[in-house]
């Protein structure tokens, strides 16, 4: 079924131009490490210091994933770049070798981070770096046909699924609180599947078991949205909960939104080869989602969207027991962080352009005026300033991982350039 799109291509053509001109440029010259491997991420948020040469795995994987992605979009005449595809694909390769060497572990899981020369270092383990090479050496088996970079990954991704699935995954930074099943670790891990698939299609090589597996994520993802459209980040395992702390009541929108988009892909794959969509919402429901959303999260005093958000809209409210994650969505509810906007524009920009979704159209112009207006850098640092305080000034803090990770930026960048004329 053709949808008309709502959507013009201005926003699109802009988020290519800035991938290519602006984000790639920056981090092809400052963030890859051309004598030992690896990348370098620890920048400080305005991109102008160095503040560490460790390599955290989370953004290992994310770096070769970025590399691999803009190689492919490149040669497919999607994007315009000066970085020639084989150097991409080439500083790739040195990344995913130096992750395989120094942070895959001989019990399918991976260090969390690493000094700049390899040595391991002491830090909790992280189900999320994990999946994040998962991601990556995907993306790079796609880029270069080369089943090795799959192969390698393989008992990674199994173990990280069954132990999202039974709820034991280690989710630093973020623990996730007893009695409670958590969104995030299922989006991650839908997302990584959905990963695993497109590389195996790109590939021509069979999806059998990893489509039926990515359906059973999808509909378990999709199991966190509630009657009201929004989505639940922190689920009670006890039905008997009254459901009125804190980490009940609370939301996290951009999170719910990066999901929408990720059911909304892999429902179209699954549909490409003739499998059953998720069960659970209707298309319709996910579309009708990404308004709720984006209204939820809205800041109707300074505009932009909220980190943390209440139930009913504005400062999470509820009944705590002390705990680290209540005192972080207490203290950092109302920043404004990058990776929700630019989340938010590919979503709304996909269910516009895809599925002829008005109200996500109008939401997509609103929230890429405000990302493009509040979070490149400029005069004020390099690249983009990814954390601004509620008024959209730079907040100089720690978000996660001290890190200024490129991952959301490009991948949200490179897929608006993706659409551009793709109406269906």
């Amino acid at each position: 079924m053709t949808h008309p799109s709502p959507l013009s291509d201005q926003s699109l053509q802009q988020a290519a131009n800035e991938f290519s001109t602006v984000i790639l440029p920056w981090w092809w010259e400052n963030g890859i490490d051309r004598e030992r491997g690896g990348f370098f991420t620890c920048w400080d948020n305005r991109g102008q210091r160095l503040a560490s040469e460790d390599k955290y795995t989370w953004s290992q994987g994310r770096f070769v994933w970025l590399l691999s992605r803009a190689a492919n979009l490149a040669r497919e005449g999607v994007l315009d770049l000066d970085v020639p595809a084989d150097d991409l694909i080439e500083a790739a390769q040195r990344g995913a070798e130096f992750v395989l060497k120094h942070a895959l572990l001989d019990d399918d899981t991976c260090h969390f981070a690493v000094a700049g020369d390899g040595t391991p270092l002491d830090q909790p383990r992280s189900v999320y770096a994990d999946l994040f090479v998962v991601m990556g050496m995907a993306e790079l088996g796609a880029a270069t046909h080369d089943d090795h970079w799959t192969r390698s990954i393989v008992g990674l991704a199994r173990r990280a699924s069954q132990e999202i699935s039974e709820g034991t995954a280690p989710t630093p930074p973020y623990a996730v609180p007893a009695g409670h099943r958590a969104f995030g670790p299922q989006m991650i891990l839908a997302n990584t599947v959905w990963e695993i698939a497109s590389s195996l299609e790109r590939q021509g090589r069979q999806q059998g078991d990893v489509l039926q597996g990515l359906r059973r994520c999808v509909t378990t993802m999709l199991a966190h949205r509630q009657p009201s459209g929004d989505f639940a980040e922190l689920m009670p395992t006890d039905p008997a909960d009254p459901l009125e702390s804190l980490v009940a009541r609370h939301r996290v929108p951009g999170h719910a939104l990066e999901g929408l988009w990720v059911a909304l892909l892999s429902d179209e794959l699954l549909a490409s080869h003739g499998a059953e969509r998720s069960s659970g919402p209707s298309t319709e429901e996910i579309l009708d989602s990404i308004g709720v959303l984006c209204e939820q999260g809205w800041d109707h005093e300074v505009g932009g969207l909220l980190h943390y958000v209440d139930r009913d809209g504005g400062e999470p409210q509820g009944t705590t027991v002390g705990t680290e994650y209540e005192s972080l969505v207490q203290r950092t509810w109302d920043t404004k962080l990058w990776w929700i906007h630019t989340e938010a524009s590919y979503v709304t920009a996909l269910a516009a352009q895809r599925h002829g979704h008005e109200l996500s159209a109008r939401w997509h112009q609103r929230i890429w005026d405000y990302t493009m207006e509040t979070f490149p850098g400029r005069d004020q640092g390099a690249e983009w300033i990814q954390i601004r305080e509620r008024d959209g000034e730079p907040l100089d803090t720690v978000v996660a991982l001290p890190v200024k990770d490129p991952f959301h930026i490009s991948r949200n960048l490179m897929q608006l350039a993706e659409l551009r004329g793709s109406a269906s």
